[in-house]
C-alpha cells in the first residue's frame, strides 16, 4: 500500500510495507539438505533390498556351479562355452548389436540390471561392462529426450506414483542425479522424471554413467561368473560382486548416518 505526500516540485510516493519479515536465508538451504537426506536414505533402503537379492542370486549360482562341474550338467558349462566362442568369431557387430538392443530395451523400459548379467555371461566381465554400460546409458538418455520433445503427457502419467521423487528432482545437481539412480524405482521412470526437469544433458550424461557403475559392475560379475569354466573363477566373481554391492551399501548407511548427526557428507 502507499501514501502520497505532496511536495513543491511534485509527489513523492512513499512505499510503507506492511508484509511479514522475510524467512531466514538458512531456509532455502535447510530444505535442500532436507530432500537430499531424503534421496541418501532412500538409495540406501533400496540398495540394502537389491543386495539381499544379489547375496541370494550368489548363493543360487554358487551352488548350482559346483553341481554342474562335477555331474554330468557340466555339459551346460561347455555349451556356454560354445556359444561365447562363437560371439568372439562375429566380432564388433555382435558387440554392437548387443549394445544397441540393450540401450533399446533400456529406453522402452526393460530393467538394466538383467541386461548386464546376460552382457557378463556372453562377452565377459571387461566386455561386458563395457557394453551394458554404454547400452543402459544410450538408452537412458533416449528416454530421457522422449520426455522433453514430445511425450511429456504420458511421461507425466508413468511418473504421478512417485510424486515425492518428482519434489526431490526439482533442482537435479550431478550428486542427486548420481544418488537417485541407486534408488529401486524403475529406471524409464526417473529418466523420465529428469527430462521433466533442467537438468543439463552434460549431468545427465555423467551423474547416469557414475550411478549405473557399481551395480553394473556387481551383476556383470555375476554374469561373467555363470559363463566360467573354472570353479575357483566362478566362486572368485561370486564373491566380488558381493564386495561391491556391500561397498556401496556401506558408503549409503555411513551417508545417512552422518546426516542424521547432522554432519557434511564428505
Amino acid at each position: 500500500m502507499g501514501v502520497e505526500i505532496p511536495g513543491r516540485t511534485g509527489s513523492v510516493r512513499t512505499m510503507i510495507e506492511s508484509e511479514s519479515p522475510s524467512p531466514p536465508a538458512s531456509v532455502q538451504p535447510a530444505t535442500e539438505q532436507g530432500a537430499d537426506e531424503r534421496l541418501h536414505e532412500e538409495a540406501s533402503r533400496s540398495v540394502l533390498k537389491e543386495r539381499r537379492q544379489i547375496v541370494m542370486a550368489v548363493a543360487a549360482i554358487a551352488v548350482f556351479m559346483a553341481i554342474a562341474h562335477f555331474t554330468p550338467l557340466r555339459a551346460w558349462i561347455t555349451n556356454v562355452q560354445s556359444w561365447k566362442a562363437v560371439v568372439r568369431e562375429m566380432g564388433w557387430p555382435a558387440h554392437a548389436g548387443f549394445a544397441a538392443a540393450a540401450a533399446v530395451g533400456v529406453m522402452m523400459g526393460v530393467p538394466r540390471l538383467p541386461l548386464c548379467g546376460a552382457a557378463g555371461l556372453v562377452f565377459g566381465f571387461a566386455e561386458g561392462l563395457c557394453l551394458s554400460l554404454a547400452g543402459s546409458t544410450v538408452g537412458s538418455y533416449g528416454a530421457f529426450l522422449l520426455s522433453r520433445v514430445g511425450v511429456r503427457r504420458l511421461a507425466e502419467s508413468r511418473t504421478n506414483r512417485w510424486p515425492w521423487l518428482a519434489k526431490l528432482l526439482k533442482k537435479p545437481s550431478l550428486g542427486r542425479v548420481i544418488w537417485v539412480r541407486q534408488i529401486m524405482v524403475p529406471g524409464v521412470v526417473l529418466n523420465v522424471l529428469l527430462g521433466m526437469t533442467r537438468v543439463r544433458h552434460r549431468t545427465f550424461w555423467l551423474g547416469t554413467l557414475i550411478g549405473y557403475l557399481p551395480l553394473n559392475i556387481a551383476f556383470t560379475l555375476v554374469g561373467s561368473g555363470l559363463g566360467k569354466g573354472d570353479l575357483a573363477q566362478t566362486l572368485a566373481q561370486l564373491l566380488g560382486a558381493l564386495a561391491v554391492v556391500h561397498g556401496v551399501a556401506w558408503f549409503l548407511w555411513r551417508s545417512v548416518r552422518r546426516d542424521r548427526q547432522g554432519d557434511p557428507v564428505g
